[in-house]
């Protein structure tokens, strides 16, 4: 059994090409009415999974259903797939030869053959990065299928999308709320940074070391307040002495 063949996906946005020529006809043979429900089959199904990727829906357009019938039925009747036409056309002429204005809008086109059903050729497109990055471009709002059989063909089975539009809006994805302000607590201020004091360094015999020690007390501003303190309560209670001394002259008392 075949294996279903995919093309390269062809996804460009539209750019200047020369005017295409008209579309010539195709012999294949075409199951009218399976066909049809096949292609609205696919429409919904590229609708539902566009959807699920928060994209807009796409609409079937007579000027791509036309052009992408034309491609099947060539493929069909050529018995190859590709997306250059057997003509030497490019999806963007062809679309532009059906009446769609293709060379002011952004275009795409998916090709498979050997896909019985519109589910199984979308399941091929989905699973080539290339094909479904046509399924999901945002720029898209119409669509064109085309399937034709023809058993006399290698792949039987043979499908077009051809896909436009003006530009459009990809899903939008919000972030979260920021969380609430938390309330802070005030706290008491750090105290200021200090320097620590250098220990001691032990006391040696020499005299070298009893002079260092000496000076580096002598230089101490905590010694020095302190020794301050020790002589201003000496002098104190010298004058206290002093004047209850005097008081208890006076009062006969010595």
């Amino acid at each position: 059994m075949l294996r279903p063949a995919l093309t390269i996906a062809f996804a460009i946005a539209a750019v200047g090409f020369f005017a295409s020529i008209p579309a010539a006809a195709a012999t294949y043979v075409q199951r009218g009415q399976e066909s049809a429900s096949a292609q609205s089959d696919l429409i919904a199904l590229v609708n539902a999974y566009r959807a699920s990727n928060g994209l807009q829906s796409v609409s079937a357009n007579g000027a791509l259903t036309a052009a992408a019938a034309w491609m099947a039925g060539d493929m069909a009747a050529k018995n190859y797939i590709g997306h250059v036409s057997s003509d030497g056309r490019t999806p963007t002429q062809r679309m532009s030869a059906f009446g769609y204005p293709a060379t002011s809008m952004y275009t795409g086109e998916d090709l498979g053959a050997g896909y019985a059903t519109a589910d199984s050729v979308l399941a091929g497109w989905q699973a080539s990065a290339a094909h479904n990055a046509v399924l999901l471009n945002p720029n898209y709002n119409v669509i064109g299928i085309g399937l034709v059989y023809n058993a006399g063909a290698t792949y039987k089975w043979y499908w077009a999308a051809d896909f436009g539009g003006p530009g459009g809006t990809a899903k939008v994805v919000l972030p979260p709320p920021p969380p609430p302000p938390v309330a802070q607590v005030n706290r008491p201020a750090a105290p200021p940074p200090i320097t620590e004091r250098a220990a001691p360094a032990p006391r040696g015999s020499s005299a070298q070391s009893s002079d260092a020690e000496a000076a580096q007390e002598a230089a101490d501003p905590e010694a020095e307040a302190a020794t301050a303190r020790s002589a201003f309560i000496e002098l104190v209670t010298e004058r206290r002495m002093a004047h209850l001394f005097a008081v208890l002259l006076r009062m006969g008392a010595i």
